[in-house]
């Protein structure tokens, strides 16, 4: 009798076991995937607080390397560019009296179920009424004949992710003006200063077709420094707000190629019972600034000639650092790096007649950091109420930021 009791309190004891088990996986999953964000807050909630001890090395970085392009799928990029251009193609043999520049357009992206328009994007639409706004969600059959890019957008486990490759391919194909959600206007953008280039006569128009801002400018940044700042790199371009002023621009059309490989190699490379894990570093590189970063400088250098100014620039501040001389054959790259971009005060701006024979880069300009990327306490940045800033992110309510983050800054 006594063994028999036993026995089933044993068994008694098993189920309880498994039923707490399975409350906790269920738990798990639902603060992983379903919890939702915490409450918005402004960049200046905490603006009291003081930045890292500024800790720099004597020896400034121009060149990053990122482990994406050590080793590239080439034929899969390949594919994938010509799978653009032929939708390009298509596009321009259906419009007649063909012409890349843009509708005045404003797009946003909104996934998920918690994210919802607020002030600063109702105020960014109403600042600029004479532009059309859109707020984007779903990738359309235009791009179905891309190789793997429904199922690799399908894969990713975050909004944060399938918002990246949204907003390349809109101002890709569409063309116009992205800014985030938690963007908002210090001026309306016909009326930003930096941009009035754009906007002059044809004859002096530029012939750009994309427009960037700076977020991160610290080529002399020591590992100490990026740690307490958590950067991966020393310089970095914005993407959460950005513009295209003509269609089809030849850097997004780059910057789509490689985050569909990144988001490839990522997943090949992953652990076969884990999945592919994307924290905050890997993300930045695949679908993030970083790629962004890397494309735009990436095919300036390959499209410009040798002898281009930006080119002399970037291979005259390499000269005592060495990053550019190959360590086999001791020669001296030519190419673009960030050295032509370091604390700029004026835009930098590239026209797409610059280009060499036969290559095409459409033309981009780069704006100082204190155009768009104020409100931050390194890089030069100056406040939200600078007289150059015609857009401000307020930093506060990003993908970053989580419970932990909310509670204990």
């Amino acid at each position: 009798m006594g063994s028999r009791r036993q026995k089933m309190l044993s068994i008694h004891t098993i189920g309880v076991r498994k039923l707490t088990l399975v409350f906790l996986v269920v738990l798990i999953y639902l603060v992983v995937y379903h919890l939702p964000p915490p409450p918005k807050t402004k960049n200046n909630t905490r603006a009291d607080r003081q930045p890292p001890t500024y800790d720099v090395d004597t020896t400034p970085r121009y060149l990053h390397s990122s482990r994406f392009r050590e080793d590239p799928d080439s034929e899969y990029e390949k594919k994938v560019s010509d799978a653009l251009s032929e939708i390009e193609g298509n596009a321009r043999r259906r419009e007649h009296n063909w012409d890349s520049s843009t509708d005045d357009r404003i797009w946003q992206v909104a996934l998920g179920k918690y994210i919802e328009r607020d002030t600063d994007s109702i105020e960014f639409e109403q600042e600029n009424r004479e532009w059309a706004y859109s707020a984007s969600k779903l990738i359309t059959e235009t791009f179905s004949s891309v190789p793997d890019l429904k199922q690799l957008y399908d894969s990713y486990p975050y909004h944060v992710i399938r918002s990246d490759l949204i907003r390349y391919l809109l101002l890709w194909y569409y063309g116009g003006f992205y800014a985030d959600m938690d963007v908002y206007p210090a001026r309306s953008i016909k009326t930003c200063p930096a941009l009035q280039p754009l906007w002059n006569d044809e004859a002096r128009r530029l012939n750009v077709s994309l427009v960037v801002g700076i977020e991160i400018d610290e080529p002399h940044a020591s590992p100490r420094l990026m740690r307490e700042w958590r950067w991966i790199r020393r310089y970095q371009l914005i993407q959460y707000t950005m513009y295209a002023p003509r269609r089809f621009s030849p850097i997004l059309r780059e910057v789509i190629v490689r985050v569909l490989a990144h988001t490839r190699q990522h997943i090949k490379h992953s652990n076969f019972f884990r999945g592919p894990q994307y924290k905050e570093n890997t993300i930045l590189e695949v679908t993030g600034p970083g790629v962004f970063t890397d494309a735009v400088l990436d095919v300036l250098s390959q499209t410009l000639p040798p002898t281009h100014k930006l080119v002399e620039s970037s291979v005259d501040a390499d000269a005592d650092i060495g990053d550019l001389v190959s360590s086999s054959t001791g020669v001296t790259q030519r190419r673009v790096t960030w050295a032509p971009f370091n604390r700029i005060r004026e835009p930098v701006c590239v026209d797409a007649s610059e280009a060499s024979e036969g290559k095409s880069m459409g033309g981009v300009c780069v704006l100082p950091i204190s155009v768009w990327g104020n409100g931050q306490r390194h890089s030069g940045a100056e406040n939200f109420r600078s007289i150059h800033a015609c857009v401000n992110h307020r930093f506060g309510r990003t993908w970053r930021k989580g419970w932990m983050e909310y509670f204990f800054g």
